[in-house]
């Protein structure tokens, strides 16, 4: 069915040269209207009036004297053809239909304070039938009533609802639990096929709370600059809402959705309860994701029942740019095939539950890059948590912790598949109540590549560097390339056998050391410096070695 409804610009979609692109206007006979960043637009571009052909550094655009200037974000054709400024030497080619424009006031006599806003938009949307839904919904500045509980919009060719330049919508029904959601499970058309919402804020101060939108998007969603104020009240017996509060689902694996500096700090209430399930969910996506999410520049403060949850689905979740506080559960929570780019994770108040950073879990090929975690307190587990089933690789991540107990790194994931950390640091000056290691590997084929661990508790109680174990069974192929351990007590203990390990080019501060039950056998071990004791209490055998330092093959 989805060969039924591409655009008709869809052969000419891509990235082109301004001149090529010029000799194709000039080709079609299009001329058009300058749209520049100066003005917004209902799709988030500005409308302005063509410049004159003699603007510095313009370039003429057919027959219609309009010019293409270095600030220009949008060239406006109608319905017929547009252009967007990708970069400075290129221009995306698409086609997309210009919504007619409701102003909430003006078009349908909605008073702010006083009126149902949403009640008359759902009254608006619902009059058209789902191919003539092409609707940007205006909502000029100041605070606007919401009383009607979960609007469905179910179907439409465009849907856009935009703070003009931004609006408040306050939450005036204790029967609110979910402002609205977008589209259905069910990937056939009719269906939600752009949405858009942006400029918002929403007030759920007093006795109320709600969820925000669960998305169920076809071609694309945008949510841009939405945020909640007021503390989220989920497991309130009287008025909780919704568990999620922003959940966006992909319905195909074409559908692409981005998720732009949206901002939830005011966090979910604490109740007392055995565990954190339960409570609201800021940022999300589920199992019936399949499509790409881009979750760029968001925020989110105190939630109980984790930060970006997007771990569940099939779909791809690439999180960049964000940065999660003082959340319980994780953090960050990602599942097969996503990636987090240049984030920063930060605990400076228990959450009053267990708590881990980054988590990755369900299938493989995750990536994680640039990645700052900065612990205060007290940890009942460990910082980055990997038991996904598949391949990862975790490059630049750095952790410092200031915190008590628990571990920085915990590895136990498939056996099989490769996880690999490089460039990775660990600054640890914790204060521990028991010796423990900072770091956990309870899996095989697990890579440290030119790694520092810089270990120094501030309390009586030693903390160690790298524990292989996992309870009894063998772990193999552990490989520790140019990595420096430099813990108060042993830098490595081998507490189970295996076989394959390569140690290579590292520095060992302190013990390096096996339990006396270990066989660890077909190990390379060539090129290092031992400054601490080496005891292997178990058996070696096989092993390859030359070049060491403080100790003999």
């Amino acid at each position: 069915m989805e060969g039924n409804h591409q655009d008709p610009s869809a052969s000419e979609a891509g990235k082109t040269t301004r001149r090529s692109y010029i000799k194709r206007l000039g080709a079609l006979g299009f001329g058009g209207a300058l749209a520049s960043g100066a003005a917004s637009s209902l799709q988030g571009v500005g409308v302005a009036a063509a410049q004159s052909e003699g603007a510095a550094g313009g370039i003429a655009v057919s027959d219609s004297g309009t010019t293409i200037d270095d600030d220009v974000l949008h060239l406006d054709f109608g319905t017929s053809l547009s252009a967007t400024q990708s970069d400075a030497d290129t221009v995306r080619v698409q086609s997309d239909t210009n919504p007619n424009t409701v102003d909430v006031r003006d078009d349908l006599g909605v008073e702010p304070e006083d009126d149902d806003l949403w009640a008359a938009i759902e009254a608006h949307y619902g009059s058209f039938e789902p191919t003539n839904r092409n609707h940007c919904y205006k909502i000029p500045a100041g605070t606007w009533s919401v009383a009607t509980d979960n609007v469905h919009f179910d179907a439409h060719e465009f849907l856009g609802i935009v703070g003009d330049p931004f609006a408040v919508l306050e939450v005036t029904d204790q029967d609110v639990d979910r402002l609205m959601t977008v589209g259905s499970l069910d990937a056939s058309l009719p269906h939600a096929q752009r949405t858009v919402m942006r400029n918002l804020q929403i007030d759920i101060r007093g006795d109320y709370d709600t969820g925000i939108a669960r998305w169920y998007t076809y071609r694309y969603g945008h949510i841009e600059n939405v945020s909640m104020r007021g503390r989220r009240d989920r497991l309130n017996d009287r008025y909780g809402g919704d568990r999620h509060t922003i959940l966006v689902d992909g319905v195909r694996p074409s559908t692409t959705n981005v998720i732009s500096c949206c901002h939830l700090n005011n966090g979910d209430t604490k109740y007392d309860r055995s565990t954190h399930v339960g409570h609201a969910i800021p940022f999300s996506s589920d199992v019936y994701n399949h499509g790409t999410n881009y979750w760029e520049g968001c925020q989110v403060s105190d939630y109980i029942d984790n930060g970006i949850y997007v771990s569940g689905d099939d779909g791809r979740n690439i999180v960049t740019g964000c940065h999660v506080r003082n959340c319980a559960g994780a953090g960050i929570r990602i599942g097969p095939n996503d990636y987090v780019q240049d984030c920063q994770i930060t605990m400076t108040e228990h959450p009053g539950y267990p708590w881990s950073g980054l988590w990755l879990e369900n299938g493989g090929g995750q990536l994680v890059s640039q990645l700052l975690v900065n612990n205060r307190m007290e940890k009942n587990t460990e910082i980055i948590r990997l038991t996904q089933d598949g391949p990862a690789r975790l490059t630049d991540v750095h952790i410092t912790d200031e915190g008590t107990d628990g571990r920085a790194i915990r590895v136990d994931d498939n056996d099989d598949a490769p996880t690999v950390f490089e460039g990775c640091t660990i600054t640890d000056r914790s204060s521990p109540s028991t010796s423990d290691y900072a770091v956990y590997v309870r899996s095989s084929n697990v890579t440290f590549n030119d790694c520092e661990f810089d270990i120094e508790t501030q309390s009586a109680m030693d903390r160690h560097g790298v524990f292989v174990t996992n309870g009894g069974d063998e772990i193999d192929r552990l490989t520790l390339d140019t990595c420096t351990i430099d813990p108060d007590g042993a830098s490595l203990r081998f507490a189970e056998s295996g076989a394959d390990h390569t140690v290579e080019s590292s520095f060992f501060e302190g013990l390096v050391m096996s339990d006396p039950e270990t066989t660890l056998s077909t190990v390379l071990w060539v090129g290092n410096r031992h400054r601490g004791e080496t005891i292997f209490r178990g058996e070696r055998s096989q092993w390859q070695g030359d070049f060491n330092f403080g100790f003999e093959i």
